[in-house]
């Protein structure tokens, strides 16, 4: 039989290890959610980055075709290149390192024709007349900003509708994981809710015990023993003694009717 005093240690101790289980599960949980928060943040921050990095090249290879088309700036020619070169690597890295690649195969598409359409104008050679006639500066700078209005801004815009469309797809498609981590999150504080409400019901089923099997029969003893010794009446304890409290009332009794023989 377990004495009051290993039963008391045994029911706190329990509180202490749910407690503690319920911190590590906790903790546990929190590590996951912030780990996931910080790979959906980090995705998110990198694919709007990449976004933006193809819309700088993009603006800046439209400046230079326009450069080269309408004012014949031959030295702009290696910036469309190098422009162009430097938009398909962002595009292939945001095809590596995007978590949601929705929107890339139709940019993909628009970034090749816009290749196609200012290599096959820019650094095609050009036809030899096989008549007499001259075209002037003014003619080819008129037939190139025609063919840049009609032809290379088409493409461009569609170009850089398809990049913003990137960005629009990025921005909600946080929406369903931030719903995600809405859930992981009451995940990680249910097993501290769970173990609040075990604690509270636990300490009040202490309270309830302790105070059945522990104060008031020691408020009743104290009571008997007093009676007996202001007012000589019988030592009698009504209460369900158990453990040391009932060997505590025997062992008075004993000394009760030691003295009581000492006395005769």
């Amino acid at each position: 039989m377990k004495s009051l005093g290993s039963r008391v240690t045994i029911g706190f101790l329990s509180i202490v290890l749910l407690l503690f289980a319920s911190g590590i599960i906790s903790l546990f949980e929190l590590g996951n959610l912030s780990n996931d928060t910080e790979i959906i943040l980090s995705a998110s921050r990198r694919n709007l980055e990449l976004a933006k990095e193809m819309l700088k090249y993009a603006h800046d290879h439209s400046q230079a075709t326009l450069n080269v088309a309408c004012f014949d700036d031959n030295a702009q020619r290696d910036i469309c290149r190098r422009t162009m070169s430097d938009l398909e690597g962002k595009l292939a890295a945001a095809r590596s390192e995007a978590v949601d690649i929705e929107g890339l195969d139709s940019l993909s598409i628009s970034v090749t024709r816009l290749r196609e359409l200012s290599e096959s104008y820019l650094f095609a050679p050009q036809a030899i007349p096989t008549d007499t006639l001259v075209i002037t500066s003014e003619a080819a700078a008129l037939s190139g900003r025609r063919w840049y209005n009609e032809q290379y801004k088409v493409v461009y815009n569609d170009m850089v509708g398809r990049i913003e469309e990137f960005m629009t797809h990025t921005h909600s498609s946080l929406a369903p994981r931030a719903e995600q981590l809405n859930k992981n999150a009451y995940r990680s504080v249910a097993p501290v809710l769970i173990s609040l409400v075990v604690m509270i019901a636990i300490v009040l089923m202490f309270y309830f015990f302790i105070r059945v099997y522990c104060v008031i029969p020691i408020v009743k003893i104290n009571r008997a023993l007093s009676d007996f010794l202001s007012y000589r009446l019988p030592f009698n304890v009504k209460a369900d003694l158990r453990d040391e409290l009932k060997e505590l009332v025997d062992n008075i009794e004993k000394l009760i009717g030691i003295s009581k023989i000492n006395n005769r």
